[in-house]
Parts: C-alpha cells; structure tokens; sequence
C-alpha cells in the first residue's frame, strides 16, 4: 500500500528514510492523473461508434485520449463524453470536427466523470485515426 502523506511527514520527521513508499506513491499519483487504458483502436468512420462503457456500479474519470493520425493524409474526429440515455453529437462533444494533420497525434488531458452506463462515443473521416482512451475509477 503507498504511503500516505502523514506517513511521509512523520518518517522524515523521525529521520527515516522511506525512498521505497515514496517511489510506490510518486507512482501510484501518476497512474492516478495519467490513468491506465480503458480502450484503443481505431475510430470508425461516418457515424459515432462506443468506444468504451462505464460498466455497471462504477464510476469512471476519463483522464487522458490519444489520437494518432497514422495516414501522411489529414482527417478529421468528432469525440463525445455521453451520460447514460445521451445520443452521442455536438452538444456533448470534447472534440467536434477537430482537424488532425497527418502523422500527427493529439492529446487531451483532463478529468471528465462518467457514471454507470455512461459511454465514449467517436467517428473519423478516416480508418486511418486511432484512439486511446485512459481513466480510472472516478
């Protein structure tokens, strides 16, 4: 378990040195911000598919999407963060007609909380364009 900050405090208080839980808990607050792969792949194009659905009785914080254009072709991506019952378009769009250069990747970082039920949805003009969506528990 990675040490709490009390515990750090309290250790360089003492005069002991705790490089191994403070490692364990520099790691632990990246992973935390960073967040680890919910889902990768590419867009679909022509119309919005799920990329990922916050399974039931959870909660998920979407932390940070990576998408890569991996065509020397431009292309474009809508991305949309919906609750549960939303259809996926412009009114809960984080990305919406968004330009993407060729052989270029975009990131976004953020922390967007989607309850149970609640889903990532996108498309592009191009199957060429990948997404990499990261979060945690919310």
């Amino acid at each position: 378990m990675p040490a709490s900050l009390d515990d750090i405090l309290t250790t360089q208080k003492n005069g002991v040195v705790a490089i191994n839980n403070l490692g364990q808990s520099i790691l632990a607050t990246y992973t935390f911000l960073k967040g680890t792969p919910l889902t990768s792949g590419a867009a679909g194009t022509g119309s919005y598919s799920t990329l990922y659905t916050v399974p039931s009785n959870k909660q998920m914080m979407i932390t940070d999407m990576e998408i890569c254009n991996t065509s020397a072709t431009a292309a474009t991506f809508y991305i949309s963060l919906c609750a549960f019952g939303e259809t996926a378009g412009a009114s809960n769009a984080v990305f919406y007609a968004a330009p993407i250069p060729g052989n270029t990747t975009v990131q976004w970082t953020g922390q967007q909380v989607l309850e149970a039920g609640g889903f990532v949805a996108a498309y592009a003009s191009a199957s060429t364009v990948t997404i990499k969506v990261n979060g945690g528990p919310g």
